[in-house]
């Protein structure tokens, strides 16, 4: 299995350099149809607002984004636009509502002239930020269905004579597919884990790993015992970038009379760095991460050959990214069961996306390995080593709060 160490060292080399990992970009909306009125409530994080607008100012920011969203909000009807009315009180047109620290919201009325053939019309955000999603919830004929807004599918009409259907589960396996793509530390992490792969049954602990993890994630999420937050959630991820290139180097210098603590001694740097500059509470939890690599590291040392402690950091990667979703769906405040769905979904997709990055890396190993070629392992190694190290690192240091 040298070659496929080469070849997922290459990968990474080839990464190292430009890679960046990508925010959520997400937003939620109820639109309730009454009648010839239409009622749109808006969430939009704090974050998104900054980045779409670069005000830190709230009075700017929720004026600003009041016109922002009349001009990308719509609705249309069989009699033409149904424009947003004056709801008085020196309100306007755009209702600010209090929903919280970390939210905007807002609500707006419109009146159609006849109310057949509802067209909503989500056009925010998807130009800047084209990964976007809109998680909304439309309230018509007595029925409440949740649907997406996304670039590709930014209007949704609404039929007159039957039950308007609920956004099916490829939408969500998408989703979960696009979220491993167009996150890097998560296929960086991936191909990282190939590296300690020696065996053809190391593979399958590989997959079984990942399965179990996304599979606790599900559980945790589908019975509220996990709140997670995702700043902390997504600095973890690149701990787990150092924690892998630490087991990495332990592995490819054995006969060392303890564990390697490099990546420990890391964390721990970046624990001073971070307490004086940012906050105490990140400080702890670059305690916790440094403490955990010393057991894992530890662990590993004892049990070298005889046990696959790495497939148990792939498990917590997993564990942690099951949480992805979940983590974004509270303001949508969808019943339990179709949030458990949703999340189903996701997994299933990211899951799915895995597998089909692991094999394709397997495969290039194959291909590769045929070839009349031998290549530099030792410099290969440190390559890919100081691309983790760097990687996850600057993640850390990046995301935590």
């Amino acid at each position: 299995m040298k070659r496929l160490a080469w070849t997922v060292l290459w990968m990474l080399a080839a990464a190292a350099g430009g890679a960046r990992a990508q925010d959520h970009s997400v937003s939620y909306a109820t639109w309730m149809v009454d009648g010839k009125m239409v009622t749109l409530r808006y969430l939009l994080p704090v974050p998104e607002a900054q980045r779409l607008l670069g005000v830190e100012v709230p009075v700017l920011t929720t004026a600003k984004l009041a016109d922002y969203l009349l001009a990308h909000q719509t609705v249309q009807s069989a009699g033409g636009d149904c424009p947003a009315i004056d709801q008085g009180f020196d309100l306007g047109r755009v209702d600010p509502l209090a929903v919280g620290p970390d939210l905007y919201g807002f609500e707006i009325f419109y009146r159609c002239q006849d109310p057949r053939q509802l067209l909503l019309r989500d056009t925010a955000l998807f130009g800047r930020m084209p990964d976007h999603v809109t998680f909304a919830q439309i309230q018509v004929q007595g029925q409440r269905i949740e649907r997406l807004f996304t670039a590709q599918h930014q209007q949704l009409a609404l039929p007159d004579d039957r039950a308007l259907p609920a956004t099916g589960i490829a939408a969500y396996l998408r989703l979960g597919i696009l979220h491993v793509l167009t996150n890097a530390d998560r296929w960086i992490f991936l191909l990282g884990a190939l590296l300690l792969v020696r065996r053809r049954l190391d593979v399958w602990y590989l997959l079984a790993a990942v399965v179990t993890g996304y599979g606790f994630s599900l559980l945790a999420a589908s019975t509220a015992w996990v709140l997670p937050r995702m700043p902390r959630l997504e600095a973890f991820m690149g701990f787990l970038l150092v924690l892998l290139a630490a087991m990495l180097t332990q592995r490819e210098t054995p006969g060392g009379r303890g564990p390697n603590l490099r990546g420990p001694a890391i964390l721990l740097l970046g624990i001073l760095l971070v307490a004086l500059l940012r906050a105490p509470s990140a400080a702890y939890a670059l305690l916790g991460a440094a403490a955990l690599a010393v057991g894992l590291l530890t662990l590993a040392q004892w049990f070298e050959g005889r046990l696959q402690i790495w497939a148990g950091a792939v498990t917590l990667f997993a564990f942690l990214d099951g949480f992805a979703l979940p983590a974004v769906l509270g303001p949508a405040q969808l019943p339990q069961r179709t949030q458990t769905w949703i999340s189903l979904a996701f997994d299933l997709g990211a899951v799915s996306i895995i597998v089909l990055l692991l094999g394709l890396a397997i495969g290039a190993w194959r291909v590769i390995r045929t070839l009349p070629i031998s290549l530099p392992r030792a410099i290969m190694h440190d390559v890919g080593c100081a691309a983790l190290y760097g990687l996850g690192a600057f993640w850390l240091l990046t995301r935590i709060d």
